[in-house]
């Protein structure tokens, strides 16, 4: 198998999450030590699942699952959310669901190929939009429980109105069309095989 030099992105976002976890702590910000830990390990959860599969992930599933993390944690830990508001969060929320989405299409494809289910493209496309969505819509739920019987998360308020949320999922609706477009383009030049084994 040739080597994926992409990998180093994934390996560079990894390194800033460990980073921004270890400055957390050094800070005293538990919270956000606590939560950069958890982020930096399921940033490790597609490496052991890929091994453990043996199956063949191309390079970029790595890279947007570290940056798509990676915003997040130094979002909460640096203050970029507040700082950057609303830019940060918008592009946090894009790359979110781009990265789920990704899942969302790699997963189709091993149903597809393992349950010999044989199913068409645009069954692929619109499965891959749902599934990219859905994290989307219950994250959403989520803030509105924390803003509404908590008063807000450490880092303040979640929600900043019904055109912020909107706005949010548009954001992760784009970035789900946008990897089931690629999705389509991608499997017509690869083979399921190359993937699944």
């Amino acid at each position: 198998m040739e080597k994926q030099y992409g990998m180093y992105l994934a390996y560079f976002f990894q390194a800033l999450i460990g980073l921004n976890t270890v400055y957390a702590f050094v800070i005293g910000n538990m919270a956000g030590f606590f939560s950069g830990l958890i982020m930096f390990i399921f940033t490790l959860v597609p490496y052991v699942v890929a091994r453990r599969m043996k199956i063949h992930l191309p390079w970029f599933v790595f890279f947007l699952i570290a940056l798509a993390l990676w915003f997040h944690t130094a979002g909460y830990i640096r203050g970029y959310y507040e700082l950057y508001y609303p830019y940060y969060d918008k592009v946090a929320h894009l790359v979110s669901g781009t990265a789920v989405a990704l899942l969302g299409v790699l997963g189709v494809i091993f149903l597809d190929k393992y349950w010999k289910m044989n199913l068409s493209a645009p069954f692929i496309v619109g499965f891959t939009i749902i599934f990219g969505m859905a994290p989307g819509g219950f994250w959403e739920i989520y803030e509105f429980l924390v803003d509404t019987f908590f008063g807000g998360s450490l880092a303040g308020m979640m929600q900043n109105g019904l055109t912020d949320t909107m706005l949010d999922m548009m954001f992760v609706l784009a970035g789900s069309i946008l990897v089931a477009i690629m999705g389509v383009f991608y499997f017509w030049h690869h083979r399921k095989e190359e993937i699944t084994g």
